[in-house]
């Protein structure tokens, strides 16, 4: 199927949806909204086509898809979940502080929003631009993560099995207009 044909089967969807929850005297929903659960949950289906993908660390751009770090599991995800929801994807930056610095921080997450641990306690800067690890959010306290520890991207809590007990959310969907 053509990504034209994709992007008209999602909108006769939506559609249809809105004039059921219409009918039936549900609380309208936005169409702004509907789509933006619609790109969360494309992200989080996204991060879990990457189960199992072996670790690699890669700098900068290099990063394939046959093997990835935390950094490219989440600009893979972001960009093919995007893509993938409204046909124009989202392109992150590299590097860990970069990404953080293309969304905002929330203390309320959602699955979509990406995580970042400081995993190193002895570089004595936490969370001042020192970032180590990071994942995405996908429900329920839990995390997909590209883990050098274990050599593949697998599901984590959100406090890394209790070692990190304050990971920072940061939400890029919302602020980049999906």
């Amino acid at each position: 199927m053509s990504a034209s044909m994709r992007r008209l089967a999602r909108r006769v969807v939506a559609v249809g949806v809105t004039a059921t929850l219409a009918t039936a005297g549900s609380t309208f929903l936005a169409a702004g909204a509907a789509q933006a659960a619609g790109v969360r949950a494309s992200v989080v289906n996204a991060a879990k086509a990457y189960l199992g993908t072996p670790y690699r660390l890669a700098y900068g751009w290099t990063c394939g898809k046959a093997a990835v770090d935390c950094e490219c599991l989440n600009r893979h995800a972001i960009w093919d979940g995007t893509y993938a929801a409204t046909g124009r994807g989202l392109q992150l930056n590299y590097w860990l502080q970069g990404q953080i610095n293309q969304g905002r921080r929330t203390t309320a997450p959602r699955p979509g929003d990406l995580i970042f641990w400081d995993t190193d306690p002895n570089d004595g800067i936490r969370y001042g631009g020192d970032l180590d690890h990071t994942g995405v959010y996908v429900g329920n306290n839990q995390a997909i993560d590209a883990n050098a520890y274990y050599g593949y991207v697998k599901y984590d809590s959100i406090t890394l099995g209790g070692t990190e007990p304050d990971p920072i959310f940061v939400d890029v969907l919302t602020p980049n207009g999906y």
